[in-house]
């Protein structure tokens, strides 16, 4: 026996066992020429080795990351032509070589990847990514932790990025399927997946999110990386007859929209977006035209005493068809308990390599107490983000106590708390608060994340908090975690964003500010304002003018508009437009001024921090304010 470090490539065909069922010779021709023609001249070619095979899997060894990943890539790409989708995981670690055989670690974290992996897609550990080239560094992105079975701690999972052209072999498996009448349980299926988010604040679609993608993206004839379906879940209505239920529905709807924005490989509309929609009553095609949605989740909500009964349905917004629908009738205080029975239903109409242990990671409960439950989706409904109404601040901050008097471990409620905290301070909702209050806010933050690590908002609020109090890189830091957890979270992708300008990451930020826009199409102007900051910082000037202008189209008062556009201006040569832009900015903001810019480091201690600062004082900035500071002006970002 030899213990060696080894790069371990994991492969599996999806779908094999059902497609052997449906035309047995076929399937097994097409199988066996996948091998002999694709996978293992491939291995062969990058100095790999297989040294197990499973019917319709196997198990390779490579000298190098590098190697393994190449091949991987290559493999991948041939199945594009092939009636199969192959899921891959690439592991760095300790294997004990015996006869030609391998086992550990490093097998087994490989062979852990690859169940995890969508469809078509490559999945990789932390370790690949840190030994893989240097140039390859913009190959990976994060999926974020994940549990896996007999494995103590969760692992940091990464995607490798798939560019590829549309192939026949795609169109023709699609037409099979089809044929066959398979898509019914993928809708079946996706569309339970949105009942049980809506029971539940935990992120119970994370262990069946693979299989939630690759039935979407069979729906919609995509790849998982590279046209990643659109959902669109538009605010349940309520059925109880009384409007002080209205929060309840509301709290489901969020829940829902939460819970599937986990997935990296879907993009969820935010949440403003599809509820500025709320009572008008448009054709769902142009509902799904306006918010750039494939699909709409739709239904409502009614709460009598003990009972609740959910209706769901999936549409597809391309046509309007309704491709499943649902009601579930349950008793309130069985929501959480449900979870797991709901859960395995759903699963059973998802392709078979979804794993038992998965499967019951879904079931977490966010609190025993669903008293508190109630009360923080109250609180959420009485304060919006962004609001400058300090009497619902003020009474959704003492909802979130009462929550945590009933379950001081609840810790959504103490990050939804903390920001109460910490946004009273950063606008100045009450008049009240003081830096205390931001301490405050980042005690109760870094309790909920303590509490949950991979709750996605508690970082969210750590990072406001950490902004507050000056501690730039940690906000960075901690957006960061929040994105990776969240992938499709608005807030926390606008957040990253302003972070990465402050510290120089500005085409990351471009990227992360553009996703943010797509995500949430109807977002207010602090997201034109953050893109136009992060263009203007990368040097796209042209891009940033047009981005500036069409704010001010929409908004002509928008103060961190105007700032940005005078120093888009004054950068372009038009300096008497700067100076125009610069007296409007004084007549909406008069307590702006230099002295201000200089203290809130808009662009952290690079360079073009003094180049923004000269080209405001060439547009005739005041050196010091001249009036008293207004509520809607954000110096804090």
């Amino acid at each position: 026996m030899e213990r060696k470090l080894a790069a371990i490539v994991a492969g599996d065909i999806v779908g094999y066992t059902r497609l052997m069922s449906e035309d047995e010779s076929s399937t097994y021709a097409a199988l066996r020429a996948a091998f002999s023609e694709l996978i293992n001249p491939l291995v062969k070619k990058h100095g790999g080795r297989t040294f197990k095979t499973t019917g319709d899997g196997f198990l390779a060894t490579f000298p190098s990351v590098n190697e393994a990943l190449d091949a991987a890539i290559e493999i991948q790409n041939g199945f594009v032509e092939r009636p199969f989708s192959l899921r891959v995981g690439i592991n760095l670690g300790d294997v004990i070589e015996d006869n030609g055989d391998m086992f550990g670690d490093g097998v087994n974290v490989a062979s852990r990847l690859e169940a995890m992996a969508a469809p078509a897609s490559i999945f990789v550990s932390e370790a690949v990514v840190r030994s893989a080239d240097r140039s390859r560094s913009k190959l990976f992105y994060s999926i974020g932790r994940r549990q896996a079975k007999n494995i103590a701690e969760p692992l940091a999972v990464y995607a490798v990025r798939l560019e590829r052209e549309p192939a026949p072999g795609r169109g023709w498996l699609r037409r099979m399927v089809l044929r066959r009448g398979a898509a019914l349980p993928v809708a079946v299926g996706t569309a339970g997946l949105v009942v049980v988010a809506a029971f539940t604040q935990v992120p119970a679609l994370r262990a069946i999110g693979a299989d939630l993608t690759n039935g979407l993206v069979h729906l919609t004839g995509g790849e998982p990386a590279a046209g990643r379906p659109a959902v669109a879940v538009l605010p349940f209505d309520n059925m109880s007859g009384e409007a002080d239920q209205a929060y309840f529905a509301d709290g489901l709807t969020e829940d829902i929209i939460a819970n599937l924005a986990r997935n990296p490989e879907l993009q969820v509309i935010a949440r403003n977006s599809t509820f500025a929609l709320r009572g008008q009553a448009e054709d769902i095609r142009r509902i799904g035209e306006r918010l750039g949605a494939g699909y709409v989740v739709e239904g409502s909500a009614r709460r009598a005493g003990d009972q609740l009964r959910v209706v769901a349905q999936l549409i597809d917004a391309r046509s309007g068809a309704h491709l499943w629908s649902r009601t579930y009738d349950r008793r309130v205080e069985d929501v959480f308990a449900l979870q797991t029975d709901l859960t395995a239903e759903i699963v059973s109409h998802l392709v078979s390599y979804v794993r038992q242990s998965e499967v019951s990671n879904a079931a977490e409960r966010p609190t025993e107490n669903l008293q508190a439950y109630d009360l923080v989706l109250k609180a959420r409904d009485r304060y919006k983000h962004g609001s400058n109404d300090a009497e619902s601040l003020m009474a959704a901050r003492a909802l979130l106590h009462r929550a945590l008097e009933l379950d001081p471990g609840y810790a959504a409620a103490r990050a939804n708390l903390g920001m109460t905290y910490i946004v009273d301070f950063l606008q100045n909702v009450s008049g009240r608060a003081t830096r205390t209050d931001v301490e405050t806010g980042l005690s109760e933050a870094r309790q909920a994340v303590r509490l949950d690590s991979n709750l996605a908002v508690g970082y969210q609020v750590l990072s406001f908090g950490l902004s507050a109090a000056g501690d730039y890189a940690g906000a960075m830091q901690a957006a960061g975690r929040a994105v990776e957890l969240n992938p499709n979270d608005p807030d926390s992708l606008m957040a990253l964003a302003k972070a990465q300008v402050r510290f120089g990451s500005y085409d990351e930020a471009v990227r992360n500010a553009e996703r943010a826009r797509r995500l949430h199409p109807m977002a207010p102007e602090y997201y034109t304002y953050v893109y136009g900051q992060a263009l203007y910082a990368a040097g796209r000037l042209d891009e940033a003018d047009r981005v500036l202008r069409e704010c001010l189209i929409r908004a002509p008062r928008e103060a961190d508009c105007l700032l940005i556009h005078t120093a888009v201006l004054t950068q372009r040569g038009d300096v008497q437009g700067a100076r125009r832009a610069m007296a409007q900015l004084t007549q909406v903001e008069p307590q702006f001024s230099l002295a201000t810019e200089r203290a809130n480091r808009r662009f952290g201690n690079s360079p073009l921090m003094d180049e923004f600062l000269s080209q405001l004082a060439e547009a005739r900035a005041p050196d010091v304010t001249s009036g008293v500071r207004q509520r809607h002006f954000r110096p804090y970002l």
